[in-house]
């Protein structure tokens, strides 16, 4: 895992990126320790590679384990930054997303996801009123992975469980009181946790998510390049997946917009 060090770094080299469009980003040491012996060499390769500033070849050896299916928020973090340092801003955000829906709590990544969405922004043409909004259900819901709120969900369920059993045996006075109101909290805090629950397992399996990779797309009125376009998505813009008709997909923007873009335009999260 990075250290906190290693953070400080980061910040330092965004704030560069974003001043002077060069940074020092540093990427992590391992990829989780349960990895293969090849797996964690050609980590090392691109690490290597994107230290001596190489970064195609890093990029390469990054691509190759995500290819294989690993799922690995240090191994997004450094393919974003490998991406990043190259210019590819779409990609370099779309790798920041899929670390941060990994472990939504790391801080480095969330911090370069901004910026690199602002340098998207710049690259882009386009001026689209409310596309960088995001629902408030899903601010809400996407900073928790559903691991974590399961857990939450099934402590607070087996404590209110425990203690209304625990009030059937206990005589009135101060105790009784006192564990009703522990019961009432405990009774509302479960009732939010397990609507946290809802909503980040509706995310998760029926609102597809993407970010636009190229620096510029052309959003088409239907499913094909013979129709009209109808306005353009900056990298790094992330939008909704609605429909797929052959390499093509409808998207959705925040504002409510829709449109057709070629599928490998996107990344899907």
């Amino acid at each position: 895992m990075r250290s906190s060090a290693v953070k400080r770094v980061l910040t330092l080299a965004i704030a560069t990126l974003v001043i002077c469009g060069s940074a020092e980003v540093v990427p992590a040491s391992a990829p989780p320790s349960t990895q293969s012996t090849t797996t964690d060499a050609t980590f090392r390769r691109g690490n290597d590679a994107y230290f001596k500033g190489h970064y195609a070849e890093a990029i390469a050896a990054y691509e190759q384990l995500a290819g294989l299916g690993i799922l690995s928020d240090d191994l997004f973090y450094n393919l974003g930054n490998a991406y990043l340092k190259s210019g590819a801003i779409g990609p370099a955000v779309y790798n920041y997303e899929r670390a941060l829906e990994l472990d939504p709590g790391q801080e480095d990544v969330d911090y370069n996801l901004k910026a690199a969405r602002e340098l998207g922004k710049k690259k882009g043409d386009d001026r689209l009123v409310g596309a960088e909004s995001v629902p408030l259900w899903i601010r809400l819901v996407q900073p928790y992975t559903i691991g974590n709120v399961s857990w939450s969900f099934l402590a607070l369920y087996m404590g209110v469980f425990v203690l209304l059993m625990v009030l059937h045996f206990v005589s009135p006075g101060f105790l009784r009181v006192s564990l009703w109101a522990a019961f009432s909290f405990m009774t509302f805090a479960a009732v939010v946790s397990g609507a946290l629950l809802g909503g980040r397992l509706y995310l998760a399996t029926s609102v597809e998510q993407a970010v636009v990779l190229p620096d510029s797309v052309q959003v088409k009125e239907g499913p094909d390049p013979n129709y009209q376009p109808l306005f353009n998505v900056h990298a790094g813009l992330r939008v909704r997946v609605t429909e797929k008709e052959q390499d093509w997909v409808r998207i959705r923007l925040s504002n409510g917009l829709e449109g057709w873009v070629r599928e490998r335009e996107i990344g899907r999260l």
